[in-house]
């Protein structure tokens, strides 16, 4: 992938590095030059700078006063720093820049800095040009004889913090900076030069710094029967553009999305990337993807998809894959209310990203993807989750499956989330939220989640394999007509345990519901759902229908009878399969509407 990277950054215009990006915090000092190339002293001129990026000055007073600043000192930084401190110019590193027109130091180590100052100099004009020796030496007696007296003497110097930057920049021409960076690169930007080749072409081969090292030292870190110390030198064109590479997965404010598609050989993609994200604003990869789609969907293929955190111990590669195709349509997914919850309306879900947002957020609680208050989303496929902020049971599936939702998602690997899986996931979940349930009267999340089990099963389950062959998002509506025909005909019996199952949640839940349990709860559905035998399960309602007996008296004109239908139906039916394997129609059953409380004329039409 080193040979895609470095042909992206190849890809990108120059300006786009350093654009909108802020001066570090700290002060900055601006010096001019005489058409002789000497430092004109009176020019002296120093901007104090913030986080947010505004800059300032301080009166003789000591208040602050905004000022204007037009040099793009955050250009004019990008091309003076080092690789890293390891890469200094001066060996003692106090002094933290490369370039004899630009230099850095921290405020506390002003005077080790400017004791390092000769040499400094010294070892920087291996990289300047024959034509500019002169230039720099002007530049270098300045630094020397005058630059530091005239910082110590600024007020702006006295004001900013221990731990800031002082950066001094000589206005020459930004051609020579960037000569001068380039020239350094070339030279430090392996790791080591120990490990450094040269083919026959006189072109160096050596061992890149992004996210490498050595180890040369650590001899515990190395292959032991290996014969060779490293196989993956590069080129110095390509280590210096994972370099640059690098700078830009750290830069503030973000200058990539993330994850971040690299398209192979495809030049004006990766261009449009740039352009969507980094011109027009748009925020993240799935707008980004969407705009692609919609306007060049077949050419979304081909790529590497590389996912990063930036942390304040580096850059952390979450994760890299390559991409044959993205399948951004969804086909065939809708989402049903088959639970009759007040005010929703069936969903369709047409592509991937609509999946995540309107079904894998509803899954796991707003756990893994976290709507704000602000109403934007957080996507926590690769961060710390919380346990705090999620049931044991969420914490571990999240832990368990979250890669393979990502892959699924962002992918398009669609065996990633098998029909086993998805069904795991889900009921997992619902019986983990009935059995914390604590309220009665609250059962939005459960059916929820059991509107995406039964609805959007069939997509991951062709066969719905995971229910006994039944489509459970077309099956329900049957089931409570089976109900209203078991209480409109007499003759009319339980037929199979399909059925059995559905009037067993309806019959449980009113056994629950007329309890008079001081701590009425949908977790006391426990004892029931908790059997495999049927009949345990089967005892299990006798007991409680002999437990709560009284509460059955009386039922109203709607109810009369039919708890005593309902549960001799139930307790005179042989159940032989699994209970287990029934779960979703008991639960089902248990949490649709109740039939025994329908208006007579409804039950009486069969509706």
């Amino acid at each position: 992938m080193i040979k895609e990277i470095s042909n992206f950054i190849d890809s990108i215009d120059s300006d786009y590095f350093t654009s909108n990006l802020n001066p570090t915090p700290g002060l900055h000092i601006v010096l001019q030059l005489n058409d002789d190339w000497e430092v004109i002293g009176d020019s002296y001129k120093s901007y104090i700078f913030k986080k947010d990026g505004t800059s300032v000055t301080m009166d003789n007073e000591g208040n602050e006063i905004p000022i204007e600043c037009n040099v793009d000192f955050a250009r004019l930084e990008y091309y003076s720093g080092l690789v890293n401190m390891n890469k200094a110019i001066d060996s003692k590193k106090q002094i933290h820049s490369s370039s004899p027109f630009i230099l850095w130091f921290k405020k506390e180590n002003y005077s080790s800095a400017k004791d390092r100052i000769i040499e400094y100099y010294k070892n920087v004009k291996n990289y300047i040009e024959e034509e500019d020796i002169q230039l720099v030496n002007n530049l270098e007696e300045f630094s020397i004889d005058n630059l530091f007296q005239m910082i110590k003497s600024d007020r702006n110097y006295n004001e900013i913090k221990t731990g800031d930057y002082v950066k001094i920049y000589y206005n020459v021409s930004f051609d020579k900076i960037v000569l001068v960076q380039n020239n350094y690169l070339r030279d430090k930007i392996f790791v080591n030069d120990f490990f450094n080749l040269r083919d026959e072409n006189d072109e160096v081969f050596g061992l890149s710094g992004f996210l490498n090292g050595a180890n040369i030292k650590k001899k515990y870190m190395q292959h032991q029967t290996s014969d060779y110390l490293v196989n993956n030198r590069i080129t110095q064109a390509q280590a210096i553009n994972l370099y640059k590479f690098e700078k830009l997965l750290k830069s503030k404010p973000r200058k990539l999305p993330n994850p971040l598609p690299i398209f192979i050989e495809k030049e004006e993609l990766n261009n449009k990337v740039i352009r969507l994200f980094g011109r027009e604003g748009v925020e993240n990869f799935h707008d980004i993807i969407k705009q692609m789609f919609e306007n060049r969907h077949d050419d979304l293929t081909n790529y590497y998809l590389l996912n990063w955190s930036n942390t304040k111990s580096g850059i952390i590669i979450n994760d890299v894959d390559y991409v044959s195709s993205f399948e951004y349509k969804i086909e065939n997914m809708i989402v049903k209310n088959v639970m009759q919850l007040n005010n929703v309306y069936d969903i369709t879900i047409n592509n991937i990203f609509q999946f995540e947002i309107a079904i894998l957020q509803k899954i796991f609680s707003n756990s893994l993807i976290v709507k704000t208050k602000k109403g934007d989303y957080l996507f926590k496929y690769f961060d710390e989750i919380d346990s705090n902020y999620c049931s044991k049971t969420s914490f571990h599936n999240i832990l368990s499956y979250r890669k393979n939702f990502y892959d699924f998602i962002y992918k398009s690997k669609r065996e990633a989330i098998s029909a086993i899986i998805f069904y795991k996931i889900l009921l997992s979940e619902i019986l983990d939220e009935i059995l914390r349930n604590d309220d009665f009267d609250k059962t939005w999340g459960i059916k929820e989640k059991l509107n995406i089990l039964f609805s959007v099963n069939k997509f991951f389950d062709k066969t719905n394999k995971n229910f006994g062959g039944i489509n459970m998002a077309s099956q329900i509506p049957e089931f409570q007509k089976m109900m209203r025909n078991l209480f409109a005909n007499e003759s009319y019996h339980l037929e199979n345990d399909t059925d059995y199952a559905f009037a067993s949640g309806q019959l449980i839940y009113n056994i629950i519901k007329e309890s008079k349990s001081s701590n009425k709860s949908h977790a006391l559905l426990e004892p029931f759902i908790n059997k495999s035998d049927p009949k345990l399960f089967h005892k299990s309602i006798l007991l409680s229908i002999n437990q709560y007996k009284h509460a059955f008296e009386w039922y109203g004109d709607y109810g009369k009878g039919r708890f005593e239908k309902l549960a001799g139906e139930i307790l005179g039916y042989t159940c032989l399969t699994n209970i287990k394997d029934l779960l979703p129609i008991i639960l089902a059953g248990y949490f649709s509407q109740s039939m025994i409380f329908e208006s007579k004329e409804k039950t009486n039409k069969g509706e």
